[in-house]
């Protein structure tokens, strides 16, 4: 199959399973929210920072790694894939159980000191014996993605999205009764434990099939090349995510310190945080694949010495191109999607305020991936640290004197420092050229004319959650259509000059 043929399945498989395993954790997360209650979901997004932080522990960069030396060991005469996925393997086993072990440790300090919640000690300590297998999983999903057999990783990542899925459900429907915070916690993070252990089976059988064919050559040097590229982005991504921890800890306490009570400050902060933005980042599911797709890609360019200007140039176009309609979208209709997706009063406004970054969040995310293919890591991680850092200050200074909507302003403003800083990189790098008028103003008015057009059909189209969908549908079909026309007049315009 030609390259870009196998790329392009790939991208389909990879976009489908994104766009679906999105699709059930948005419900999965509106499904929590309802069972649990606004502050027990607050409680249950400090508990999730918490986990995030021992997470990125036990990766320590591994993902990148395994994807960047297999993408790289497939091109060399010499390359000896097994070896290093054995390397690979062993660094995921060995940092996933030193997480799961200081996890365990140290969870009934973080429970009753850092969370103030003593409920939270026991389900911390469920979600620490998943790291193990989710390190070793994230190791093999490399694999997968280098070797571009992405559909052996979407199997795998489905497996143990539907098993918690359907866990969970039995057990908060059947065994845990309502109000019964801690229990329903545990249930949660023993369901994750369970299916993370059956999806890391699941990767390591595929990975043992896929593999017998690989050649075996007498590559060396591999571990130091493996920490060469895992360490820096490990420790890089241990302070950015402390530090994101911090804030996301600190951001009820300071709301407290504007004159809001302990519960309201919670609630108030779950619904930013577990309801809103994962809304608004929900249709990144359609670029998930090609941030994936695109560092072997650009891995294996940048070893070759070949010219990556034309691959990063489409895929800023597409980002662009994707991320204005559904800024429309959002913006337009925020307070019918705030209705769809939660009781909470304020998601429609949250969902508004935050609109207008959306296409320079996707683009950043697009960037960061670019720039991890092209040896870059280490710099993203230096962003993104400094990142956090003027994130965390700004939450500590800003929220007591504007509540819960300076910390709206915070991530805008943080998503903006970030990407002027990581593009900036990705021109200097690369030298790419960006058409403002045709990539940026284009879309733009394409995605500001289809969400008003699809609006006048709001007294026709029935009200409620129907009539809601019907008119994202709608725009998003008028967006295609314009996109269309004004791409085709514009090669028409070229080519009568």
């Amino acid at each position: 199959m030609k390259k870009s043929r196998l790329f392009a399945l790939n991208a389909a498989i990879m976009t489908s399973t994104s766009l679906l395993l999105s699709s059930v954790g948005v419900w999965f997360n509106l499904y929590l929210s309802n069972r649990l209650g606004a502050v027990g979901m607050g409680i249950f997004q400090l508990m999730a920072s918490v986990s995030t932080l021992a997470l990125t522990l036990a990766c320590s960069g591994i993902g990148l790694a395994s994807t960047r030396m297999v993408a790289e060991e497939l091109v060399r005469p010499q390359g000896n894939i097994r070896r290093t996925m054995r390397r690979c393997l062993l660094h995921g086993l060995f940092f996933g159980t030193l997480s799961c072990l200081i996890l365990w440790k140290f969870a009934p300090i973080i429970g009753s000191r850092l969370l103030g919640a003593v409920e939270t000690i026991r389900p911390l300590r469920a979600m620490a014996l998943s790291l193990p297998f989710i390190a070793c999983s994230c190791s093999m999903n490399g694999y997968f993605t280098a070797m571009r057999h992405v559909a052996k990783s979407s199997l795998v990542q489905m497996i143990e999205q539907f098993l918690r899925l359907g866990l969970t459900i039995y057990a908060l429907e059947l065994l845990i009764p309502n109000g019964d915070l801690e229990r329903a916690c545990l249930a949660v993070a023993l369901s994750g434990m369970v299916s993370e252990g059956c999806a890391c089976l699941t990767a390591w059988i595929l990975y043992r099939l896929d593999s017998r064919n690989c050649p075996r050559g007498s590559a060396t040097g591999q571990t130091r090349k493996l920490l060469g590229i895992s360490l820096p982005v490990a420790f890089s991504t241990y302070l950015r995510q402390g530090l994101s921890t911090i804030k996301h800890l600190l951001i009820p306490v300071r709301l407290q310190a504007g004159g809001l009570s302990a519960p309201v400050s919670v609630a108030v902060f779950g619904a930013v945080q577990g309801v809103a933005l994962p809304v608004l980042l929900f249709p990144y599911a359609f670029f998930d694949a090609f941030n994936l797709l695109i560092i072997p890609e650009l891995a294996q360019a940048h070893t070759k010495g070949q010219r990556s200007a034309p691959v990063v140039e489409k895929m800023l176009s597409l980002t662009l191109t994707c991320s204005m309609i559904v800024c429309g979208v959002l913006f337009y209709f925020s307070h019918e999607i705030g209705d769809l997706v939660s009781d909470h009063p304020d998601v429609g406004v949250y969902i508004r305020l935050l609109a207008p970054i959306v296409p320079v969040m996707y683009l950043d995310t697009a960037v960061d991936s670019m720039l991890k293919g092209l040896d870059q890591q280490v710099y993203v991680m230096r962003c993104n640290v400094i990142d956090a850092f003027f994130s965390m200050a700004s939450v500590w200074v800003l929220l007591p004197i504007l509540g819960i909507k300076g910390y709206i302003l915070i991530i805008c403003a943080s998503e903006l420092f970030n990407f002027s800083l990581s593009v900036s990189k990705l021109w200097e790098t690369t030298h790419f050229y960006l058409d403002l008028s045709f990539q940026v103003v284009r879309p733009f008015l394409c995605a500001a004319i289809s969400v008003v057009s699809a609006g006048l059909f709001r007294g026709i189209l029935p009200d409620g959650n129907p009539g809601t969908i019907c008119l994202m549908a709608l725009s998003g079909l008028f967006y295609a259509l314009l996109i269309r026309l004004s791409t085709s007049s514009s090669y028409q315009s070229l080519g009568k000059l």
